[in-house]
């Protein structure tokens, strides 16, 4: 009997339950039917007239839009846009000089994805730093130069619009250009300029700016990356700032993407005199950019002799500095190290001589000089490493002094033909210095016996 009693005052239990969820359910309809939709159009609706809008907007510059884009692998590119219609777009590229040369037609497109997006739905300029094949563009095999065709609306203000790519976030930003600069990009200006670029830099490798406080600034400008370098002390001159920006050019010659700041002073934007031939920056005057090919040493407060193999672990020489030469490479090593490529080569085990590295190791007051060697046999290349082991010790004046202790079979395979420069590390003491090096800082070694003779590397934390 209690059994019987409990079953049923669940089952009211339950029933009451359910009467009272219908009962909500219908007092929320109720309630629904007393407001106002927020939006007055369907989703649909709301999509297609932001697309109209943008498709509006995108054809309103009458002449065109001037665009900077800045890919996920660092580098810069200008484009001219003209949005058509017909849903084709003129454009010119500063991407080489044919794309800066001939206007091409590509067409495009506006989608309704995740958000309205810009599509450029044919191959054309746009699609040269995104090309997957490394070929194309200088980037890596399978992703390029990390960039995109497809584009995001983020933001419109006044006569700019800032987008973003789909896949790889690249940076987009269009501004409408006027009629004369339309047509001074369209007559080959943007060529002009990048043809006129690339000619300086080979005739000026060593360029630097000189500051109004006597500060000196070495640059460096590579155009086939779009990089932008400068390097500086510090305001406390205890270490030295690199500083580094992808660019693009204008009509009136480079654009960085973020300003460079020394202290009291700060620019943007490089520009190209075509009367003197060369570039200026605009400080309180205009100053003019020198060539000095000659090594220009930082001196912070830390010397490099008393960071060597704590900050920076190793310095790297890439191979064939005849070719990839750095400064701080004299003519008398560059010799030594072309004697001893040469001797390997024609030697029984046809060897080729690329990089070398000088590993510090502090602790235990080891140079390990590390040398990369390669063979060739039926079309397969296999690489070996060679390493010299070296004690070392810094005087009082900083100079440093090697002994040789050991080296691995390989270093004693090609330790004859190495002869011309190892024997400078048994009978030299060096001197350590900072070069300027563009992109990345390089350590300089200066004999101190033989002032003829000199190399550097890359400076590497690790």
């Amino acid at each position: 009997m209690k059994l019987f009693i409990a079953m049923r005052m669940r089952k009211n239990n339950q029933l009451r339950s359910v009467l009272f969820a219908i009962g909500v359910v219908i007092l929320m309809a109720a309630c629904d039917n007393e407001y106002e939709p927020i939006f007055n159009e369907t989703t649909d609706e709301r999509v297609q007239e932001a697309l109209t809008e943008y498709n509006t907007l995108l054809r309103s510059a009458p002449h065109g839009w001037k665009a900077m884009l800045y890919t996920k692998a660092g580098g810069g590119y200008f484009y001219y846009f003209d949005f058509n219609e017909n849903g084709t777009v003129n454009m010119v590229s500063d991407f080489n000089e044919t794309s800066a040369a001939q206007p091409m037609d590509g067409t495009w497109v506006l989608k309704a994805l995740q958000k309205p997006t810009l599509t450029f739905d044919t191959y054309s300029y746009i699609h040269l730093p995104a090309d997957p094949d490394g070929n194309v563009n200088g980037g890596t095999s399978g992703e390029g130069l990390l960039s995109d065709f497809e584009f995001t609306f983020v933001r419109v203000s006044g006569d700019s619009i800032i987008m973003k790519g789909l896949k790889h976030s690249t940076e987009l930003y269009l501004l409408k250009a006027t009629e004369q600069e339309t047509s001074r990009i369209l007559e080959d200006g943007i060529e002009d300029v990048l043809q006129s670029t690339t000619v300086y830099l080979e005739d000026n490798t060593g360029l630097k700016l000189l500051l109004p406080n006597n500060t000196t600034v070495p640059l460096a400008i590579d155009v086939g990356s779009k990089l932008f370098a400068a390097q500086y002390l510090s305001s406390d001159e205890s270490k030295i700032e690199t500083f580094i920006s992808p660019f693009t050019f204008s009509l009136d010659g480079i654009v960085l993407k973020s300003p460079v700041t020394i202290g009291a002073y700060s620019f943007r934007e490089l520009f190209w005199n075509e009367d003197k031939g060369l570039y200026t920056v605009q400080l309180s005057n205009p100053v003019d950019l020198v060539n000095d090919t000659e090594p220009y040493f930082f001196h912070p407060a830390t010397p490099l002799h008393s960071v060597i193999g704590r900050t920076y672990k190793r310095a790297l020489m890439p191979e064939n500095p005849g070719v990839n030469r750095l400064p701080g490479q004299s003519d008398a090593f560059i010799e030594a190290y072309n004697e001893a490529a040469g001797s390997l080569l024609i030697g029984p085990y046809a060897l080729t001589l690329q990089e070398m590295s000088y590993v510090f190791d502090p602790v235990n007051k080891l140079m390990y000089y590390d040398v990369v060697i390669a063979q060739t046999r039926n079309g397969v290349t296999s690489r070996f490493l060679a390493k010299f082991v070296y004690e070392y010790e810094v005087n009082d004046t900083g100079d440093v002094k090697f002994t040789a202790i050991g080296s691995n079979d390989n270093a004693q395979v090609i330790s004859f033909d190495l002869r011309v420069i190892l024997q400078h590390f048994d009978k030299d003491t060096f001197k350590l210095e900072y070069i300027a090096g563009g992109f990345q800082l390089i350590g300089g070694f200066y004999s101190q016996k033989s002032p003829e003779y000199s190399f550097s590397g890359y400076l590497l934390n690790q």
